[in-house]
């Protein structure tokens, strides 16, 4: 709904949808009637605004859910009732307006803007332009090319750089009251008749020429290469060669339109729906609420205690890094400083707020003090083995309070094994940060057998406190995302064994849109890691299935431990990026030899179906032992822990909708693949799966 108050002759119209101020039906419907009312009261102005804490932040997302904007007055509808109102209309913003709302604020006639605001056109993201004239009206505000980067990328931008671009007229402080201003600007304009009509200015001629579009088109920079962000291109350009807008605003509906049965689309819906659903716990009893949580203790002042240290302390949380060695706490605050003076320098952080996160980090080399007894929640960052583990949980079972949530950072370890050294299993839960904790997105907390109601209640509010995609999992070896993993290195190691060189099993991955080959990612994680695991749980003395370790152990025996050393399966003394090694390559056809192998030439298509393949089965196994609470969840964990590509959904729902032949063709080619390696168990299908493809 919208309320309508008359003040000194300027209609004032607040959009009232909490939270967000969405822009559903009813608040469409209440725009409409304000607007209405306003010109049979004979006001002079119109200003619209949002009650609470924003100006209306898109489209309701219930309504976008099941088809968009179909009941009148549409979006569309109601943008050209603003923009043809024969009274001039101010858009008043605070908070954020994304997406429809930003597309509204465009149709009116003037534009003022409270300091730290944002707007917006983020449809990219759910592999969407915009489809109510944005594509049409903000090249004519900013000029093509900064309408291109802004909707291509989906970046929001702040007030100052708003008005800078000319999306904005007037900026206003924090202190000052929105509403004041403009209603003092809405009296302004009208007493001087002010009606500037975005869709009657032309659009600039783009600075590379009448060739620009069709470069942009044929050369786009990474982040563009989507195909909503190059249908975005379409559309400027239609905006700028369109006989009429009329005609330009065909064309956005025309894109707008083909984008929205498209795969990609349906991939990234499918991602932002899937967000939504993470936090909602199933099976929680009722009225469980979470703990407060004020302060936080992080043991370990390595590599992952440091990150996650960082993550309460930019969360506003007073946090006490703990280790028994001065010299590694000090080692740990000092790569703590850089890494947010690092940050500061990128513009992201004042040098202000780096000496407050800085401050909200203590440090001790002892339990018994007082951070330590005091602390809410208890992370425990320490050395991935169950021994030195169970150390550190009886140590923090003794000193911190009852109450305290003791949680562990492992990333394969059992959570009930950890909590047995602790009288308190109820309070012990699993808080898979991923590395560096402080940059990654993802949080995978997970639940013991005991692990009570009330400290996953907590977990993943502290999750959501801290800025992260929390995903609730239960304990198993290596959770949902490593779990998961494990077929998917493993059969890398294979295809080296059987023909490939560590860039041809890479790259095809970095095509089908990963961030990097599984190769590399061992490479950057350091491979003596995936060793040690090994090396722990003596899977080089399984006889029964193929061993697929035995090259990434040469590799660590021979001191190739990844970017660290300089050399792993690629070779990085010239920097980050990865130079194909003929070392290796030698080391891989000797080790091929040794294993009687013929090698054989390997198809790009082969490499993707060996790698993904077992992930997306063991992906279903997860969910189909409670692991996971829906296959949903299983998505957003490699969206954000892994970087799987956005436009394709996550791996389950790439293999459901994605892939050629969907889940029958998927139990079809695991089938395949069992026949020619029969030593591998991972290419038998989950029931799950086989019950799902039947339904397909």
């Amino acid at each position: 709904m919208a309320t309508y108050l008359l003040r000194n002759r300027v209609a004032l119209l607040r959009v009232a949808a909490p939270p967000v101020n969405s822009l559903g039906l009813a608040a469409r419907k209440g725009i409409a009637d304000g607007l209405l009312r306003a010109k049979a009261d004979n006001a002079s102005a119109v200003v619209l605004a949002g009650e609470g804490k924003t100006f209306p932040a898109g489209a309701d997302i219930a309504e976008f859910a099941a088809g968009g904007h179909l009941t009148s007055p549409t979006l569309g509808d109601l943008i050209e009732q603003l923009e043809g109102s024969e009274i001039p209309t101010v858009a008043a913003i605070h908070g954020t307006a994304l997406g429809g709302g930003m597309e509204l604020a465009l149709a009116c006639h003037h534009r003022i803007m409270q300091a730290g605001s944002q707007v917006g056109l983020p449809e990219v993201h759910l592999g969407l332009i915009p489809g109510a004239g944005g594509t049409q009206r903000l090249p004519r505000l900013v000029g093509p090319e900064r309408a291109i980067q802004l909707m291509a990328t989906g970046a929001s931008v702040k007030a100052e750089r708003a008005l800078a671009d000319g999306i904005v007229d007037e900026v206003i402080t924090k202190e000052q009251n929105l509403i004041e201003c403009a209603v003092e600007y809405a009296e302004k304009v009208a007493a001087e008749a002010s009606m500037r009509v975005v869709s009657s200015l032309p659009v600039p001629e783009p600075s590379g020429g009448g060739s620009f579009y069709a470069d942009l088109r044929a050369n786009p920079p990474k982040e563009m290469r989507a195909d909503a962000a190059l249908a975005v291109v379409d559309a400027v350009e239609a905006a700028a060669t369109s006989g009429s807008f009329a005609e330009g605003l065909r064309r956005e509906a025309e894109l707008f339109e083909a984008l929205s049965v498209s795969t990609q689309a349906k991939a990234r819906q499918h991602a932002f729906f899937a967000e939504r659903q993470i936090g909602k716990i199933v099976g929680l009893g009722k009225g469980v609420k979470p703990r407060p949580v004020a302060s936080a203790l992080v043991v370990g002042a390595g590599t992952m205690g440091q990150g996650i240290a960082m993550c309460f302390a930019s969360a506003g949380l007073p946090v006490t890094l703990l280790d028994s060695n001065e010299e590694a706490l000090a080692r740990g605050v000092a790569t703590v400083r850089k890494n947010y003076e690092a940050t500061a320098k990128k513009g992201r952080l004042t040098s202000e707020q780096v000496e407050s996160n800085m401050g909200r980090i203590g440090t001790t080399t002892s339990y018994d003090d007082a951070s330590v007894r005091e602390a809410d929640v208890a992370v425990e960052a320490a050395f991935e083995t169950l021994e030195v583990k169970h150390a550190v949980m009886a140590a923090l079972d003794a000193a911190c309070k009852p109450g305290c949530v003791l949680a562990t950072n492992t990333s394969t370890l059992d959570i009930d094994a950890i909590a047995s050294a602790t009288a308190r299993p109820a309070e012990v839960v699993g808080m898979h940060f991923f590395s560096p904790a402080n940059v990654m997105p993802l949080l995978e907390n997970v639940r013991g057998t005991q692990t009570s109601d009330e400290v996953i209640a907590t977990t993943m509010a502290i999750g959501k406190a801290l800025r992260k995609k929390a995903v609730l999992a239960r304990s198993c070896f290596g959770f949902i995302g490593n779990r998961m993993l494990e077929g998917y290195c493993r059969e890398a190691i294979y295809l080296l064994e059987e023909g490939c060189v560590p860039r041809q099993v890479d790259e095809p991955l970095r095509s089908f849109g990963m961030p990097m080959g599984p190769l590399q990612m061992c490479d950057l994680a350091g491979n003596d890691i995936g060793y040690k695991v090994r090396q722990g749980l003596g899977l080089h003395e399984v006889t029964t299935e193929r061993y697929y370790g035995g090259l990434a152990d040469t590799l660590v025996e021979g001191g190739r431990l990844g970017q660290k050393t300089k050399v792993g399966w690629y070779d990085y003394s010239a920097g980050r990026a990865p130079v194909d090694d003929p070392e290796v390559a030698s080391m891989i056809e000797k080790h091929s030899a040794a294993l009687g192998m013929t090698r054989r030439e390997i198809s790009a298509d082969e490499v993707l179906d060996r790698c993904l393949l077992p992930m997306v089965n063991e992906g279903f196994k997860v969910l189909e032992e409670g692991i996971a609470q829906r296959e949903s969840d299983i998505d957003v964990v490699y969206l954000y822990g892994y970087g799987f590509p956005r436009h394709r959904g996550g791996p389950m729902h790439w293999a459901r909708h994605g892939r050629d032949g969907g889940l029958p063709k998927l139990v079809d080619d695991l089938a395949k693949y069992a026949e020619q390696h029969p030593q591998v168990s991972h290419w038998k299908p989950s029931q799950l799966l086989l019950d799902e493809a039947a339904k397909a």
